[in-house]
């Protein structure tokens, strides 16, 4: 069997040549009205995928819809026609005219399933074709490969960027699934929903309906019968290998006449066959395999696999998204990889192979042969090993089970016409800390006080993973979909921690109160050195568009008043997020109860002395800073104390502390840094206003700060004399944290350096915490009421 190949480098030349084509598209799209009503839909694969589900879906319950398919050869135009659809060649004028006036367009590999040059303006539904295992579009390499300049490669990555940000919806199986779609197609977490895959409801069915899976069974049988094959002996089973795509490079899984006839002998121990499917994108030659016991069922033959998994008793692959859609029945996978090195490297997964499959993956046929009747057999400690490990794939990876997710994807689809008003109540209230990265700080004190008063109040929380815990009665709303641009827009009240981004214009009646994420040691904003024209309009153009500020100390609402250009309120309360911090402080004999909640929520074992290390990020980079080296840290301070490491939320997307020794405790996505503090016994830091914030607690600080000298004249600069009013000692060198942590832990407070720092410490907290007295969150609340933004 042999299927013609497909190229990155080939297919990207000829869209870079094109971009007059694209442009001029653009411009007559501008003028062309979509017809309401038309759908054109087509497919990587032809008429199949999750596309054909969606558009049965559209058929049964939109009887006046007006359905296209755009195809590209003749086959595939008999297939739409049979099954109700209105064939159209994709390439040529017609496919562009239907394109281009079609009011919805769904794909499943990229924008080129329809005529690419006429979807400027329409709805743009991309399905995709499975869960990624493998990564793809922008997070691959390959993706953006192309001979020639590099100047080449960066328009070529633009266009792709540029085409992602047309779609409206893309669709996920799972919250796994939707964060690598969001990571592929560089958009925002609301642009994907987690719906469920259409191409699997079939699949799904079957997975509960023993009925429907025989079914599926017997059209196997009969397209092998139909093709040269002995028809199915009783209990004969079937066992389908389905390898990916190698970007176009021949298959490396061929197997060798030895290997032939290996295959054979196990498939006749275990009384099975063996079905070969190449991926329709690829080449592979097993030809040679084809006899007894093997078959080839390519895409000629059956174009769309997925609904007739349900037929076959056993699964082998490598790197394919036909395991994920597999493991809804929760049969046996056998994973097999000849090139698991290679392709990892050049291509690149988003997790390795051994985590997704849970089990071994076999190097070479002998491997496979040597498992397949194991495997194969109910009840064997192989059998049992495979489903397990199966069933935690379908876990993972299917958050829809019932066979309804084109059900839910047509009604996603109908969202995104809805007036805002239909998609969030009016007059509520948002809230946002650190971009929707966390669901915390100043942000979730304030709610908690609102709901608290006002029970029937709307309240939503804007987000960036389904994963995101909100308070309770509070709705989540994943940032850039069209439920948070409504419910920020309708909002009575806007509660922000950071910059409101995506073009907010503040409406009549609507008020909206930055809290800002920290008291600033460093320079902000307009404070910062070289700041250009650009960011000076910017930062006075976001200032412009706060009604009222949150300060913590008057220092704080100085530098605001300087670092923004804010004219406006500022009310200077204390910090709603250190309520908890305040409550907590009994001097030296700090809340126990607390205390230990804390520690319990961190996983921190009892017994030990704790150093919690929580360094800000670097403006030249992206990694989480680790100067101190936690994981050395560790081992110089001994079994008996546990380093808690916390990186700032600007670089969280970037991974956190790896744990190269079990005395670390990465707390960088703990939702609440005051568990941070109040399980320290010691709190080291460098720059960042958690030192602020620590100091309510009154937890003993010290500053590992190797970098001041840099940090303070080439970087950020300071807006006071840190170096003469720290409330602890600043530090350059590993042995010296731990010696004074050790120091700590054997006299308390009574430490000597604790003491010598005792009066600067206290000084500190007379200048920056005046204010947080555990009511800061009732005040702020109580200034919103008399000012009418409740």
């Amino acid at each position: 069997m042999s299927t013609s190949r497909f190229h990155f480098s080939s297919g990207n030349l000829s869209k870079v040549l094109a971009i007059p084509k694209y442009m001029l598209s653009w411009l007559l799209a501008l003028c062309i009205p979509r017809a309401r009503g038309t759908w054109a839909f087509g497919s990587g694969i032809g008429v199949g995928e999750g596309a054909l589900a969606l558009a049965r879906e559209v058929a049964s319950t939109q009887p006046d819809a007006k359905i296209s398919w755009l195809v590209a050869t003749d086959t595939e135009a008999r297939l739409a026609a049979d099954a109700g659809f209105i064939p159209v060649m994709r390439q040529g004028w017609r496919g562009y005219w239907t394109t281009l006036r079609a009011a919805t367009l769904v794909v499943t590999h990229g924008l080129g399933d329809v005529n690419r040059f006429g979807v400027f303006g329409g709805t743009i539904v991309q399905l995709w074709h499975g869960a990624p295992l493998k990564r793809i579009h922008l997070d691959s390499p390959v993706t953006t490969a192309i001979g020639g300049p590099a100047i080449l490669r960066g328009v070529l990555r633009r266009m792709y960027e540029r085409g992602t940000k047309q779609v409206a919806l893309y669709v996920a199986g799972s919250v796994t699934a939707a964060e690598r779609l969001r990571s592929a197609f560089r958009v925002a977490p609301g642009k994907v929903q987690v719906l469920g895959d259409p191409r699997d409801d079939a699949l799904a069915r079957q997975a509960v309906d023993p009925t429907l899976a025989h079914a599926a069974r017997t059209s196997v049988a009969e397209l092998l019968t139909a093709h040269g094959a002995a028809p199915l002996a009783e209990g004969e089973k079937l066992v389908l290998y389905a390898p990916t795509w190698r970007d176009g490079d021949t298959d490396p899984a061929i197997p060798s006449s030895d290997e032939i006839g290996m295959l054979r002998d196990a498939l006749a121990s275990a009384h099975a066959r063996l079905v070969i499917r190449s991926h329709p994108l690829g080449e592979g030659e097993y030809d040679s395999a084809v006899g007894e016991h093997i078959h080839l069922l390519g895409s000629d033959v059956a174009r769309d696999i997925t609904p007739l998994l349900g037929g076959f008793d056993a699964l082998i692959t490598d790197f394919s998204s036909i395991a994920i859609d597999y493991s809804l029945l929760e049969r046996p996978v056998l994973w097999f990889a000849p090139d698991l090195a290679d392709y990892t490297r050049t291509r690149g997964l988003y997790e390795a192979l051994e985590v997704t499959a849970g089990t071994i993956v076999e190097r070479d046929w002998a491997g496979v042969a040597r498992a397949l009747e194991p495997a194969l057999t109910a009840g064997s400690a192989a059998h049992r090993e495979s489903t397990r490990a199966v069933r935690r794939i379908a876990a993972r990876f299917h958050e829809h089970r019932d066979g309804q997710s084109a059900t839910r994807v047509l009604a996603a689809i109908g969202r995104l016409h809805l007036p805002p008003t239909e998609l969030v109540s009016a007059d509520g209230v948002f809230f946002e800390s650190y971009y929707g990265r966390q669901v915390s700080c100043n942000p979730l004190a304030i709610d908690r006080e609102i709901a608290a008063r006002y029970p029937a109040l709307p309240r939503y929380w804007s987000v960036t993973s389904e994963r995101q815990s909100v308070p309770a009665g509070a709705t989540p709303v994943l940032v850039g979909g069209r439920e948070w641009f409504a419910a920020r827009r309708l909002a009575t009240l806007v509660v922000v921690n950071d910059w409101l981004r995506y073009g907010f214009t503040r409406s009549a009646g609507q008020t909206v109160l930055q809290t800002w994420h920290g008291t600033m040691l460093k320079h902000l904003a307009l404070g910062r050195p070289n700041v250009s024209l650009r960011t000076r309009l910017a930062i006075r153009r976001e200032s412009r568009r706060w009604s009222l500020m949150l300060s913590q100390n008057p220092h704080s609402t100085e530098q605001f008043r300087e670092s923004y250009a804010f004219s406006g309120e500022i009310i200077e309360s204390g910090y709603p997020r250190d309520d908890r911090l305040a409550r907590a402080d009994l001097g030296d004999a700090r809340n126990p109860i607390e205390r230990s909640t804390a520690r319990l929520a961190l996983g921190i074992p009892e017994g030990v002395s704790v150093l919690a290390y929580v360094p800000t990020w670097r403006d030249q980079g992206a990694a989480v800073v680790d100067e101190l080296n936690v994981n050395a840290l560790a081992a110089e301070l001994g079994d008996d104390w546990v380093v808690v490491a916390r990186g700032h939320t600007r670089t969280h997307a970037f991974g956190g502390y790896l744990r190269g020794d079990p005395r670390v405790i990465d707390a960088s996505a703990h939702p609440d840094i005051n568990d941070v503090i109040l399980a320290a016994d010691l709190l080291v830091t460098d720059y960042s206003s958690v030192m602020f914030d620590t100091a309510v607690a009154g937890v003993p600080m010290a500053f590992f700060v190797p970098d001041l000298a840099a940090y303070r004249d080439r970087e950020r600069g300071f807006t006071f004399d840190f170096e003469q009013t720290a409330p602890g000692p600043l530090l350059t060198a590993r042995t010296d944290v731990v010696a004074h942590a050790r120091e700590l832990q054997a006299h308390g407070a009574a430490a000597p350096w604790v003491a010598a720092y005792a009066e600067p410490y206290a000084a500190w907290r007379a200048q920056f915490t005046p204010h947080d007295d555990g009511n800061a969150t009732a005040r702020v609340v109580d200034c919103l009421e008399e000012l009418g933004a409740l």
